[in-house]
């Protein structure tokens, strides 16, 4: 038994497995945040998520003037079709904030959001495909691609609290900015694409970390300390038992 093997070592020898205790833990897979530090980032995602939300709606304001001018019924079903997912997203976050319906349960309601966000960005990076049709100028489409391209990575780094929200937005931007390429064959517009895409995810990716990093030694994992100070009250009532035997021996 591991009880009887330690008892038939000497102080030494224990002494020398309790320095090597501690390299051993330091090897193990570092535990994912806590349910308090999730709760921090929904917080988060629900205050930051409004400067994005603002962002987008200004930027298709701007989108549809300008794509309005030559193709009016283009920008106008486009302009409902975003009016709406944008309504949704706004609704859900209002209510949350102000202790609605899924005010009680936060991962429910962040669950949600993410797929309303999904919405919103693929009703906001499809600009280039639904204002400006094939034959348009390749200045007006250039324009147009480039402002949404901006506009959505701005807006996701205001959801990076929650990764996959973010992705939700930035994700359909660099979708529908291959496909104008495409249809227009343009390759260059493709590469563009490309290297904003990877530039973008490595920005979200790094503002996630940070603040989950952030939360994390905010609201450490409080199950974690508990065992840890069960096991050093353990081994001191262990190691004041053993004295008690030396003694009365």
């Amino acid at each position: 038994m591991p009880s009887a093997s330690l008892q038939e070592r000497n102080v030494r020898e224990l002494q020398e497995l309790a320095l090597e205790a501690p390299i051993q833990r330091q090897k193990r897979r570092s535990p994912q945040i806590s349910r308090g530090a999730r709760l921090h980032l929904i917080d988060v995602l629900s205050r930051w998520s409004a400067p994005g939300l603002a962002m987008i709606a200004g930027g298709s304001i701007y989108l549809a003037i300008v794509a309005g001018r030559d193709y009016p019924a283009r920008a106008l079903a486009w302009g409902a079709i975003l009016l709406c997912s944008l309504w949704v997203c706004r609704r859900m976050r209002s209510e949350f904030r102000s202790g609605g319906r899924l005010s009680a349960h936060p991962f429910r309601w962040r669950a949600s959001y993410t797929s309303a966000s999904c919405v919103l960005g693929v009703a906001f990076s499809c600009a280039p495909v639904l204002l400006v049709p094939a034959g348009a100028a390749a200045g007006l489409a250039i324009q147009i691609i480039a402002l949404m391209l901006l506009i959505s990575f701005v807006a996701a780094l205001f959801h990076a609290a929650h990764f996959f929200a973010a992705a939700a937005i930035a994700a359909p931007a660099v979708a529908f900015t291959i496909l104008a390429g495409a249809r227009a064959q343009e390759t260059g517009i493709v590469a563009g694409a490309v290297a904003t895409a990877v530039l973008g995810i490595a920005g979200l990716i790094f503002v996630n970390r940070y603040l989950e990093k952030s939360a994390s030694r905010q609201y450490p994992r409080t199950g974690f300390l508990r065992r840890e100070l069960d096991r050093t009250d353990s081994d001191r009532y262990d190691a004041h038992s053993d004295e008690t035997r030396a003694l009365q021996a």
